[in-house]
Order: C-alpha cells, then sequence, then structure tokens
C-alpha cells in the first residue's frame, strides 16, 4: 500500500492532550524569593542595602499637610558641572587646519620665489633672434633690431612684435615660437616680386597685390622682371614708397601686356608706361601706353576698359599689318574704343 502527502492532508490530524499527574501550586513571593537565594547564592552573599530612613514629611518640604505614617526623606544630589566632552577626531581637525594653512603659506612662498626668479633672472633674457624664411640680410638686421633681444621670455609681446614684422612691406607674413629659456625663432614668408616700378625718383619691385616691396637694388631676381614706367605726374610719384599699395588690377594687366603682346601683334621690343587716364579724378586711375622701337605710340587704355585684352591687341596687329603692307609711317595708335581703332601716320 503506497502513502502520499496528499493522502496525509486530506486525513485529518487529532490532537493529543495529555494531563499531568501532579498539578504544581504557582509559588508565592516568598517561595520566588528562596528560589532565586537558592539558584544564585554569590548575588545573596552580598551586603543587603541599606535603607534610606523614615521620616515625616513636613509642611515645608511638601507645602501640604504630611500624610500620617513614616515616608522615605529622598534628598536631592548637589549640582554638579561637568565639562562638555570634547568630541572624538575635534583636536584633529584643528591639527589638520594648521597643517593645511602652513602647507598653503609654503606654496604660496615657493611660487613668488619662482615667478621672482623667472622675471628678473638674467637666464630668461632673449638673447638670441634666429630668422627662418629668408636670405635678405636687410630684412634679418630689421627684425633682429626690433627691440626684443634683453627682454624676458615670459613677458615678450608676442602678438605686437609679430604684427610689427607683418608690417614689413617684403614680409608676407610672420610668426615668432619661443624657445626656451632665451631664445625666440622667427619664420618670415617674403612677398614674391612679379614686376618692376619705375618711377622718376627709383625703381621698386611690386608683387602680386601691388604692395611696393622695395628697392630694385635690393630685391634678389630684379633683372629678370619687366619694368613699367611711371609718367604721371610728380606728386603722384613721389607718394609710391616701400609698403605703398598700387592697383592690384593695373599689375595683372602690366604682367598680361608683357606676356601676350609679344604672342599676339608680334611685338617685342617696346616700352610699358602708365600715365593718368585723360579726365581722370584719382591718381590711382592711369592708362598704359606702348612705345615701339619703330617709333609708333600705341594707346592700351586700362584695366577696367569693357573691350578684352586680346581684342586690342588683335586690333593692333591688323593695323601693323597694314601699315607694313601699304609702307605707312605709323605715329599713333589708339585702342580705346573698343571696335573702332585710330591710327595716325607721319608726314
Amino acid at each position: 500500500m503506497s502513502y502520499s502527502y496528499r493522502d496525509e492532508m486530506q486525513e485529518p490530524r487529532k490532537r493529543k492532550v495529555s494531563m499531568p499527574e501532579v498539578i504544581a501550586q504557582p509559588m508565592n513571593p516568598a517561595q520566588r524569593r528562596a528560589r532565586y537565594e537558592r539558584l544564585n547564592p554569590r548575588q545573596t552573599r552580598q551586603a543587603p542595602r541599606r535603607g534610606n530612613r523614615l521620616v515625616k514629611r513636613t509642611l515645608a518640604q511638601t507645602g501640604t499637610a504630611a500624610p500620617e505614617g513614616p515616608v522615605r526623606i529622598v534628598r536631592t544630589l548637589p549640582p554638579q558641572r561637568t565639562p562638555i566632552p570634547v568630541r572624538s577626531g575635534q583636536h584633529k581637525r584643528k591639527r589638520g587646519f594648521w597643517q593645511r594653512f602652513l602647507t598653503l603659506f609654503a606654496l604660496i612662498a615657493l611660487a613668488t620665489i619662482a615667478a621672482g626668479f623667472a622675471l628678473f633672472s638674467p637666464n630668461f633674457r632673449v638673447r638670441q633672434i634666429t630668422v627662418v624664411g629668408t636670405s635678405n640680410p636687410a630684412l634679418i638686421g630689421t627684425i633682429q633690431q626690433m627691440g626684443m633681444q634683453g627682454q624676458n621670455i615670459f613677458l615678450i609681446d608676442v602678438t605686437g612684435f609679430t604684427t610689427r614684422i607683418d608690417a614689413l612691406p617684403a614680409v608676407a607674413s610672420a610668426s615668432i615660437q619661443k624657445a626656451w629659456p632665451n631664445q625666440l625663432s622667427v619664420t618670415v614668408v617674403e612677398r614674391l616680386p612679379v614686376l618692376l616700378w619705375h618711377t622718376p625718383a627709383a625703381t621698386f619691385s611690386v608683387d602680386s597685390h601691388g604692395v611696393v616691396i622695395g628697392l630694385a637694388s635690393e630685391t634678389t631676381g630684379a633683372d629678370q622682371l619687366m619694368a613699367v614706367v611711371d609718367a604721371r605726374s610728380k606728386g603722384v610719384t613721389q607718394r609710391v614708397q616701400p609698403g605703398t599699395h598700387l592697383n592690384a588690377a593695373d599689375v595683372t594687366f602690366a604682367l598680361q601686356v608683357f606676356e601676350r603682346l609679344p604672342q599676339v601683334a608680334g611685338v617685342t621690343a617696346f616700352t610699358l608706361r602708365y600715365s593718368a587716364a585723360p579726365g581722370s579724378q584719382s591718381s590711382g586711375d592711369g592708362s598704359f601706353i606702348v612705345e615701339s622701337q619703330q617709333g609708333w605710340i600705341a594707346y592700351l587704355g586700362s584695366a577696367d576698359d569693357n573691350n578684352p585684352l586680346d581684342n586690342r591687341l588683335v586690333e593692333l596687329q591688323q593695323i601693323l599689318s597694314r601699315a607694313h603692307q601699304e609702307q605707312l609711317n605709323l605715329a599713333t595708335i589708339d585702342l580705346r574704343y573698343g571696335l573702332r581703332p585710330v591710327f595716325t601716320v607721319k608726314s
């Protein structure tokens, strides 16, 4: 026969109650005290506490009539003033505060000493200035004599000196790097001369943006550049100095004339002049003139004319070809009027 937990759950359990043979009566207080002394003999051998003396309460003590019978006088303890104990860690906090204060003071003192050494020590004075990016001795000498040498390397105004170097006519851009502890490295990008500009006072080199770089005698490779002769008034040409900005469109137009005139018109030996345009109100407006070694003069006009340069040069080539066929001695050729060129011949 099999038995399972389910069968046990289905059958109700019966409560079994057993009755003791002898029923013990509860102990009274005296019996409990005797039993306690029997089980704790050590504590019972101690001297019993002395009780307070029983006296009657008085009217002065209670403020009311005392009841009959003895009462206990409870004497209050005298007031005692105990100091407030110091919390744990309070001495440590005070000690930690002074330690932090002394540490901070020491760090400030060290920082002051270090700053004084860095600012006043001769070891941090600029002694050497290296110029990179140019071999022009005049430019190198100008940069080295700007006043950077001898200054404190921490306090030197790098931005200000960079701006001053950028303002030099021969410099396109510049940057300054510190080489610790007492050196500076100046990197410059020179302007590239593309044209010479000849005035009655001197001949200058000019870059593609129209900036006058310097004297042609101080420009490397100036003998390989083409020159424009400035034929404007003396008051205008005197203002052309290193650092002056010419019209960039005029510089580009002059370079195109030097390149295209031999190719289109077959003219190789000529002089290109720049004169004030007729009726112009500004000294910056000018017109280009080609002077040939054969004796004729061609008025090309300005860089802002609507007629493209190649069209004007084609017209010039056609007039020169006709003059050669008809054996004409040309005097002037005016190409400033678009498709209506005008030429004159010598008598």
